[in-house]
């Protein structure tokens, strides 16, 4: 039986933890990687924890564990509880001797992984973490109220490789209180996570677990903090009040009762017609509201759905619903983890021939050979450049943005062949490979193309506009590749 080490990540001079077991003691995470360690179990310990800045210091610490191949899946525990951080560690143990038959069974599983294959793989990472842990382990998601995003899988956003994840959090030295804690950022690796997670479910990595909540977002900037109001359904004031109603059935008017309300008698203030029997005299109609703003009268009232984060005002009905899931890993994503390689589905604007980047230039390299084999084999190469789609998304809300998107990939996908590869080497920035066609021809298409500016009607201040250039690699040139040539059109793009 292989024996693994115990690591202790000591951050204080006030420990908990106490054990025959053979423990080596490192000050920070940061030292016991320099250390390239064999896997093993990891305990960080000698910190209370009541603090925030003691929190942030544990936290950092997962970051840097999380963060590397070596214990992207090993087991880690904490030796107090500290509130968030509990649901990103596999336990909280005093005493480690407790933990060891889970810790032990978590590392024997990662024994069959291929580490190399963690080094640059992500996603490996994330599948990786739920293998090691079991066929019984489910990817639940846990509900952070005071997130914009409601619901998170936290545990797995400390498995993402983020640019701006330094930047955007805070070291502890930089604490000088508890108020600090606003100006700490983690929703980019949250909302990356999110984005991770469907990505492994749609290429069948992970299968849906169990139904577990369903919410309703804002459609513009997709968060979940809404205030459901009541307004007036003629000026859209939310002043209103909930009145008893009365009507005269000599003149018809009605008014709040309180209008009809003279000494100890109810007198109609149009016609002064005492009103002594409630069925003969007058009644209660239905119209129960008045508004204060514009005086309106009405049953019921409207109800709307504001968004405390980008202030959007919504009808109820036009709420995205989403569905959240736990998740467990599926046979391909066990295949995956045990072969330590992920099969890329290679797709196409949602499907017709989308090759990554890389496989495009590898292509267009095998296209210029094949023409300097065969001189009447052209082609050439259409770039689209998409300007003004964050300001567009921004103004219009991320579910009507989708919504042109795909109408105008739709209309661009119908415009091009079976036979005609597309790729996205930016956001913003796609190309189109046309095989056997001359420069001159691709430049029709391009023409076609940008005629579908004027077929975009969107109510924002700016608007998607496209611009279609056709190039061509000249033919003498075999030196400069085909990556590089890209590189050179998009300038003109």
């Amino acid at each position: 039986m292989t024996v693994y080490k115990i690591y202790r990540i000591l951050l204080g001079e006030e420990p908990v933890h106490y054990s025959d077991e053979k423990i080596t003691d490192f000050p920070s995470a940061g030292e016991l990687l320099e250390k390239k360690p064999k896997p093993g179990i990891v305990l960080i310990d000698g910190i209370k924890g009541n603090k925030t800045s003691d929190m942030l210091k544990v936290f950092w610490e997962l970051v840097e564990l999380r963060g590397s191949a070596e214990f992207c899946f090993a087991p880690i525990y904490i030796s107090r509880t500290m509130k968030q951080l509990d649901i990103m560690v596999d336990g909280i143990t005093a005493n480690i001797e407790e933990r060891l038959p889970e810790a032990i069974s978590i590392l024997e599983r990662g024994a069959r992984v291929r580490r190399d294959a963690l080094i640059d793989n992500y996603n490996l990472r994330m599948l990786t973490y739920m293998y090691v842990r079991g066929d019984s382990y489910l990817l639940s998601p846990v509900c952070a109220p005071f997130s914009q995003w409601v619901y998170s899988y936290p545990h797995i956003a400390l498995l993402l490789d983020s640019a701006s994840k330094a930047a955007q959090m805070l070291r502890p030295e930089d604490l000088s209180g508890q108020d600090r804690l606003r100006s700490f950022r983690f929703d980019t690796e949250i909302m990356m996570a999110l984005k991770a997670v469907a990505y492994l479910e749609d290429n069948g990595y992970i299968e849906r677990y169990a139904l577990v909540d369903r919410i309703r977002k804002c459609p513009k900037c997709r968060t979940g903090h809404l205030n459901y109001v009541d307004i007036c359904p003629n000026c859209g004031s939310i002043d209103i009040e909930k009145k008893v109603m009365m009507h005269c059935f000599t003149c018809g008017y009605v008014a709040p009762d309180s209008d009809f309300r003279k000494s100890m008698s109810f007198v109609c203030p149009k016609c002064n017609t005492v009103l002594r029997h409630l069925g003969s005299d007058y009644d209660h109609p239905l119209e129960s509201h008045e508004c204060n703003n514009c005086g309106s009268k009405f049953i019921e009232p409207e109800v709307k759905a504001d968004c405390l984060f980008c202030r959007t005002r919504t009808d109820p009905s036009d709420l995205t619903v989403v569905n959240v899931y736990s998740y467990k890993l599926s046979e391909k994503g066990s295949a995956a983890v045990r072969t330590g390689t992920m099969q890329m589905e290679v797709q196409l604007f949602d499907g017709q021939n989308n090759l990554k980047f890389g496989y495009f230039c590898n292509i267009l390299e095998w296209m210029r050979e094949y023409r300097k084999r065969y001189s009447d084999e052209a082609f050439s190469v259409i770039g689209l450049k998409f300007s003004n789609l964050y300001e567009v998304e921004t103004s219009l809300g991320e579910d009507i943005y989708n919504k042109i998107m795909d109408e105008l990939i739709f209309r661009i996908r119908s415009m091009v062949r079976s036979t005609d590869i597309t790729t996205s080497s930016a956001p913003d920035t796609f190309w189109i490979l046309l095989p056997r066609t001359a420069l001159e021809n691709s430049r029709i298409l391009a023409e076609r193309i940008e005629k579908l500016n004027d077929m975009l009607e969107i109510t924002s201040e700016k608007k998607i506009e496209i611009r279609a250039r056709s190039f061509q690699i000249p033919a003498e040139d075999d030196q400069t590749p085909a990556e590089q040539y890209l590189a050179m059109f998009a300038e003109e793009l």
